[in-house]
């Protein structure tokens, strides 16, 4: 494995990785210095300073790890990585609580003018009425973003006095008076905080959250701190709104572009700015860079994926508890979609029994895998639901705690050219996956190696002439499974065979009577936890 580490980190994120794999520490390249060897590598770490375009991600044809040793990942185009089957870690717990320092530090200069009075007193002036601040204490402090860094500063800034409301469309209420903070509204925390503090992500719900609408709902007064990410506040309402004192002051770490260059915003006396040094610490520095080394290292063997923004997080307990069925449901994707026409639109999971004790997500996202991987390249665990949707099939799941006919079963509910099909699965001992119905057809086949599915009318001689046709090509059978509607009905047989079947036996099989004969192939299939392909 060889990883590229393009920005500055730790030498503890090097030294962890240099002892197991190739390192380059290549820091300052341009996009296009990047372009010319980025599909050298397997993981690549950044921080801030290098962008993970959908440009280079696309060169990049062996990579399947970018990891951000930090917590924001707006500098990596996560939609281009998923499609390409590429984890995106990030390592928001490292610098929580610099940055939660950091916002506090910005409340207090901002609170008490800490700046503009440095300033002034080294200009040679002593004017201690110009700088007349505003307490802290029994003041309403809102905060937008009740995640990691939100929470440290409601704990923290408590100890003011202060009353804490906040925003955040995820959190349950319960959780949120746990840290005392009221949960509210965000019309109701703009309508009622002094102070406000932002520790959202950027993305479509926050971007511009506040603009010229949300921050004349405001308090006359009211000061505002952000130190999570540009964007978020939009910056020529913010102008105009500190130039009428509406709001009376703000403290930012981050900008729409940075570096701010010639930012009106900088022109105001009112506005206390900081070069996005929230994760800026010796100790924060030091922990994101071994936790990403870590991250990665844990992945590339096969014990967990942690940190992933673009998948399930994956640890050796489900490994090791959910491995069978989660193979279950990746044989099951890859035969439905041998055994059936397309294209797929709608697809239904549903689960009964003891497989509800397993996560049911990660299997969905297995059979997906299973499913689509015969038809287009490079799918994986990250790319596959993505893919799915973007193919315009819609993915539901059902649960049920029982099931009559089994203790566990997986039933494929599909919609596919138009037609409906189900196809049902279950676990035979601790790892012994089969098929057990196609439609209203019963089976009792195993879901590996190779397998003839083939339908024709019950009538007599027709099971002879299968055997014969087979036989006349030395093909063997190791197993038979037939299902048919009755006497005379319609009837189908899956068999298990030890070795592949040419078309001209396909053709052969359909001149004898028989029709929609279908060769699956379940040798060579992605197995869910592996980042790479290996045979099954």
């Amino acid at each position: 494995m060889k990883i590229l580490i393009s920005d500055e980190v730790s030498p503890a994120c090097v030294g962890k990785l240099s002892s197991q794999f190739e390192v380059d520490y290549k820091t300052g390249l341009s996009p296009a210095e990047l372009a010319n060897i980025i599909s050298e590598y397997d993981a690549w770490i950044v921080r801030s300073a290098s962008k993970a375009t959908a440009s280079l991600i696309h060169a990049a044809g062996r990579l399947k790890i970018i990891g951000r040793a930090g917590a924001g990942v707006d500098n990596i185009d996560v939609e281009a990585a998923t499609q390409k089957g590429i984890v995106v870690m990030n390592t928001p717990g490292g610098n929580t609580v610099s940055t939660a320092e950091h916002t506090i530090a910005m409340i207090m200069a901002l609170s008490r003018n800490i700046p503009q009075a440095n300033d002034s007193v080294k200009g040679g002036e002593w004017k201690k009425s110009k700088f007349t601040g505003s307490e802290l204490f029994e003041k309403t402090l809102g905060i937008l973003g009740i995640g990691k860094v939100g929470r440290e500063v409601a704990l923290r800034m408590k100890s003011f006095g202060m009353a804490i409301v906040g925003y955040d469309p995820v959190l349950n209420p319960s959780e949120a008076a746990k840290i005392g903070v009221e949960l509210v509204s965000l019309e109701n925390l703009l309508a009622r905080s002094d102070f406000i503090t932002i520790h959202t992500p950027l993305n479509k719900a926050t971007e511009n959250i506040l603009n010229k609408n949300t921050l004349q709902m405001c308090k006359d007064g009211v000061r505002i701190v952000n130190c999570a990410r540009g964007g978020i506040i939009n910056e020529e309402a913010l102008f105009d709104f500190l130039k009428s004192g509406k709001v009376a002051g703000v403290a930012l770490d981050v900008f729409n572009s940075e570096p701010p260059g010639n930012n009106p915003l900088l022109q105001l006396p009112n506005v206390i700015v900081t070069p996005h040094l929230g994760a800026s610490t010796e100790e924060a520095q030091e922990k994101v860079a071994i936790q990403i080394a870590e991250q990665i290292i844990d992945a590339f063997s096969g014990k967990t994926i942690r940190g992933a923004v673009n998948m399930m997080p994956l640890d050796q307990s489900v490994i090791i508890k959910s491995s069978a069925y989660l193979n279950l449901a990746n044989k099951l994707g890859s035969f439905t979609s041998q055994a059936f026409d397309g294209p797929f639109t709608k697809i239904n999971v549903c689960y009964f029994g003891d497989v509800l004790d397993h996560p049911t997500e990660l299997m969905t996202t297995s059979f997906l895998t299973g499913l689509l991987d015969n038809v287009i390249e490079n799918v994986n665990m990250v790319s596959a639901p993505v893919i799915a949707k973007n193919q315009g099939i819609a993915v539901s799941e059902t649960r049920s705690t029982e099931h009559q006919d089994f203790t566990h079963l997986i039933t494929i509910e599909i919609v596919a050219n138009g037609n409906i099909h189900t196809v049902s699965g279950a676990l035979y001992g601790k790892n012994d996956p089969r098929l057990v119905a196609i439609n209203e057809f019963m089976f009792d086949s195993k879901l590996n190696g190779f397998l003839l599915k083939i339908s024709n009318d019950d009538r007599p001689g027709m099971i002879g002439k299968l055997g014969t046709v087979l036989g006349n090509h030395k093909i063997n059978i190791a197993q038979m499974s037939l299902g048919r509607k009755g006497i005379g009905g319609k009837a189908m047989t899956v068999l298990n065979l030890d070795q592949g079947i040419p078309i001209e036996v396909e053709n052969e099989l359909l001149k004898n009577g028989f029709a929609d004969v279908r060769f699956i192939s379940l040798n060579n299939v992605l197995q869910p936890f592996s980042l790479q392909r290996t045979n099954a």
